[in-house]
C-alpha cells in the first residue's frame, strides 16, 4: 500500500467517526440513521475489533453448555482460537486453543474436531503435545534434547474470564473493570430470572452476510414489528405500546408490553406460558417480553418462561456468525410431553429469526447503493440512538489513548 493510499484510508475513516460523533450528539427528536460506511467499512471494522472488542467483555457461553469436568466448546473470537472448557477442579476457563510449539489449533475443524463435547485432555495433532483440562503441558515426545525446552514454561494460555449471571464472558484487556461491576444498571432488570440456574435447550446457526450492527439495531428497536413481524410479534406485542429505558452504563433496554388481551388472559389466571417461568418473578414480569443489550454484543430477549440468548460472531464487515439459542428452567424439562413442546418452540424460533435474518440482508444489501441517504429514525427506535451514543462514547474514548 502506498502512503497516499494509507493516508487516504486513514482520512476517511477519521471523517466516517467525526460523522458518527456528530449524528450521536443529535437529540432524539432529530436522530438520523448513521452512514452506510459505518456498516460496510473494512477500516471500521477493523477499528472496532481493535478498540470496541478487544477492548470490552465478550460473552461465549453458558454455563449449562459446560456442566461436567471436561466439557468443552470451541468458538473462534476475532482471530483467537479459544475453547471454553469446564476443569477437574469445577473451574470454567477459557483457553487459546494455538499450542505455544509451533502455533497449531490443536482442535481444528478440518481434522473433524467437533466444536462442542468432553475431553480428559488436549492433544495437539500436529506433534502429540498434550495438555490438562488447565492448560498445563503434560507431555511433549523427544523434546528432551532441546536446551530451549521447559516443560513448566509451556501452555495453554488463559485469556481473562469471569462468569456473570450464568454466562460465561471472556475480555483481551486486563484492565477493564469487572463484569458484574461492568452490568451492574442491567441486573436490576434480569436477575429475577436466575439465569445461571437455567439450561439451553436448543441452539440454531445462521451464516450470516451483514454487519454485525445491522443485526443489534434491528434486534433492539421493535418498530420493524410493524413489518417484519406483522405476522408474528405484532399481534403479541404491539409496536405502538413499546418503550426504552433512559441511558444505563453499558447497556440499553427496551420493554415490549403483551397485547391488553393477553395481559387480561393472565390477569385471569389463564397461563399463557409454554414452559415453567421462574418462581422469583414480579407479577408485572408476567405481562411483557423485554430486549437487553450490553454493550457491545450482549443480546438478550426475555419473557416470562424463557431466555433467548443471541452469540454473536463477527467475522468481517459484512459478514457474521449468529447462534440464536433458548434456556428455559430445569423444572421445564420435566413437562408432559416436553421434547414436542421444545419442538414446536424450535419451528417457531426459525420462523422469526428467519425474518429477521432475511431483512438485515436485504439491508446490508441496500447499503452498499450509491443513492442511500440516512433517513430520520422515530421515537420507537430510541434504542438505535442509544446504541449510536455508546458508539461515538467509543471513538471519543479511543482518540484520547
Amino acid at each position: 500500500m502506498s502512503t497516499t493510499t494509507k493516508f487516504s484510508d486513514e482520512t476517511q475513516l477519521l471523517q466516517l467517526q467525526q460523522k458518527i460523533v456528530n449524528i450521536a450528539a443529535r437529540p432524539l427528536e432529530q436522530a438520523i440513521a448513521l452512514p452506510a460506511q459505518a456498516y460496510t467499512s473494512s477500516a471500521f471494522y477493523q477499528w472496532e475489533v481493535q478498540h470496541i472488542f478487544k477492548k470490552q467483555w465478550l460473552c461465549v457461553g453458558h454455563v449449562s453448555q459446560v456442566s461436567q469436568p471436561g466439557d468443552y466448546i470451541n468458538i473462534n473470537l476475532f482471530d483467537e482460537p479459544i475453547s471454553i472448557v469446564r476443569g477437574k477442579d469445577d473451574r470454567i476457563r477459557v483457553l487459546s486453543r494455538v499450542c505455544p510449539h509451533r502455533g497449531m489449533d490443536i482442535m481444528p475443524e478440518e481434522f473433524g474436531h467437533r466444536v462442542q463435547g468432553n475431553r480428559r485432555s488436549f492433544l495437539c495433532p500436529y506433534h502429540h503435545w498434550s495438555y490438562g483440562l488447565d492448560g498445563h503441558l503434560i507431555g511433549a515426545p523427544q523434546m528432551h534434547h532441546s536446551q530451549e525446552f521447559e516443560q513448566g514454561k509451556f501452555c495453554l494460555p488463559a485469556f481473562r474470564s469471569e462468569i456473570w449471571q450464568g454466562f460465561i464472558f471472556v475480555t483481551f484487556d486486563s484492565n477493564i473493570e469487572p463484569v458484574n461491576t461492568h452490568y451492574a444498571q442491567l441486573l436490576p432488570f434480569v436477575e429475577r430470572w436466575n439465569m445461571a440456574e437455567m439450561e439451553i435447550v436448543a441452539n440454531v446457526r445462521w451464516d450470516c452476510q451483514f454487519n454485525w450492527k445491522v443485526l443489534v439495531e434491528n434486534f433492539m428497536e421493535p418498530y420493524h414489528h410493524l413489518g417484519t413481524h406483522h405476522k408474528t410479534f405484532e399481534p403479541m406485542m404491539p409496536a405502538a405500546s413499546t418503550w426504552s429505558e433512559p441511558e444505563l452504563a453499558n447497556s440499553i433496554v427496551c420493554h415490549l408490553p403483551l397485547a391488553k388481551s393477553i395481559v387480561e388472559q393472565v390477569k385471569a389466571g389463564q397461563s399463557t406460558s409454554v414452559f415453567q417461568p421462574p418462581s422469583s418473578l414480579h407479577p408485572r414480569d408476567y405481562y411483557e417480553y423485554a430486549v437487553y443489550l450490553g454493550t457491545p454484543n450482549f443480546l438478550l430477549f426475555i419473557g416470562p418462561d424463557r431466555v433467548y440468548w443471541y452469540l454473536l460472531l463477527p467475522t468481517s464487515e459484512s459478514e457474521m456468525i449468529l447462534h440464536t439459542t433458548l434456556l428455559v428452567t430445569s423444572k421445564s424439562k420435566e413437562l408432559p410431553g416436553f421434547d414436542r413442546l421444545l419442538e414446536q418452540e424450535i419451528e417457531a424460533l426459525r420462523k422469526f429469526h428467519l425474518e429477521d435474518v432475511e431483512v438485515c440482508t436485504a439491508v446490508q444489501r441496500g447499503l452498499r447503493s450509491s443513492v442511500y441517504s440516512p433517513g430520520p429514525l422515530g421515537h420507537l427506535e430510541m434504542p438505535i440512538w442509544l446504541f449510536q451514543r455508546y458508539l461515538a462514547r467509543q471513538i471519543e474514548a479511543a482518540s484520547k489513548q
